[in-house]
């Protein structure tokens, strides 16, 4: 045996992988790889769950815009571009997919103002339930571009400059509505910051 080579498995890089970026995995999505969209899916399914819930009030619908939202990303993996960031890539086909679906459900509903009401804004742990379901009224009353600002900024976790890639706006526009947008909610909520 040479000397110095009886170290753990682990530490020789032998067993032990890193964990791959998001952009690597789409690398290998893009070559037919599913573990690595499986890997993709544990990752993000339920943060754009969340934020797709949000944005269209009902579980069924939000499940059916998650499952061709991951669609997309298996059919269009070769044309993502590594130098993008693959999760405002991803937020974007979903945000594009969610307002197909308010175009198509505004006829027939007037919007996201049904009583359905599952998802639910959180507002200060002190708010009783009247509060709450005023401040998803006014999320819900503001127009679908401020709104779309609000729940990637709050709900997604979105910067700025990602909201803006994933929207395909300047930095400045995702400033102008979500400085607009709060204000429309402090106005009469007076506590979003």
């Amino acid at each position: 045996k040479r000397q110095g080579t009886n170290r753990h498995p682990s530490q020789s890089g032998g067993t032990r992988r890193r964990m791959e970026s998001d952009e690597e995995l789409m690398n290998r999505v893009a070559v037919g790889d599913g573990e690595a969209l499986a890997s993709l899916l544990e990752r993000h399914s339920g943060r754009v769950h969340g934020y797709l819930l949000r944005y269209t009030r009902s579980s069924a619908d939000a499940d059916d815009l998650l499952q061709e939202t991951w669609v997309r990303v298996a059919r269009f993996a070769r044309r993502f571009d590594a130098a993008r960031r693959f999760r405002t890539w991803l937020y974007g086909i979903a945000t594009n997919l969610a307002r197909d679906w308010l175009r198509r459900n505004r006829t027939r509903e007037s919007g996201l103002h049904g009583a359905r009401g599952e998802a639910s804004l959180a507002p200060p742990e002190e708010a009783g339930p009247g509060e709450r379901r005023e401040l998803q009224e006014r999320v819900d009353g503001l127009p679908e571009r401020m709104r779309e600002v609000v729940l990637l900024r709050y709900f997604a976790g979105m910067n700025e400059a990602e909201m803006a890639a994933s929207l395909g706006i300047a930095q400045g526009t995702v400033k102008s509505r979500l400085h607009t947008a709060l204000k429309k909610l402090r106005d009469g909520y007076g506590v979003v910051q």
